[in-house]
């Protein structure tokens, strides 16, 4: 059981593997890293590698403490969302475009935290897609939390 807040939403709409691997190679060049099954990954920090269970503290570390986010959209028009301690995951813009509906009623009703209240939904300077994708990535965070499965090792 958790002893930490968790959002409800579970997105089951979700990039492929191979997609995530490409876009993740892409936009961290020369980067070394740790990728979960739900799209979570972990940049290791300086020259070494970090072990499996180093990988799986990271992640914990950022749910147990407050999972602020930073989304950036690169001009392929896919997203890349940053947790602080090397974490990271991607929402395709293609997917997000083609799902919009579904994932904004999701994101704005199941993907907050209990209890949470978004700064940004008042806040008309915010792009709407780059917040939808934020709460998706950190919905996929907290299921590889609970998961832990690692699928590559870059």
């Amino acid at each position: 059981m958790n002893n930490f807040p968790v959002p409800s939403w579970r997105p089951n709409i979700v990039s492929t593997f191979d997609w995530t691997m490409k876009r993740l190679c892409d936009y961290l060049p020369g980067k070394h890293f740790t990728l979960f099954e739900n799209g979570s990954c972990v940049v290791w920090q300086g020259a070494a590698s970090l072990s499996d269970e180093e990988c799986r503290d990271i992640l914990l570390t950022v749910v147990t403490n407050h999972p602020d986010f930073k989304v950036r959209r690169h001009s392929s028009g896919d997203y890349l969302v940053t947790f602080k301690g090397g974490i990271g995951g991607l929402m395709s813009g293609e997917i997000l475009r083609n799902n919009l509906e579904l994932f904004r009623k999701d994101a704005l009703t199941k993907g907050k935290l209990p209890s949470e209240i978004l700064r940004s939904e008042d806040n008309m300077d915010v792009d709407e897609l780059e917040l939808i994708a934020g709460l998706y990535v950190r919905a996929q965070l907290y299921r590889d939390v609970e998961n832990s499965v690692i699928v590559a090792r870059v």
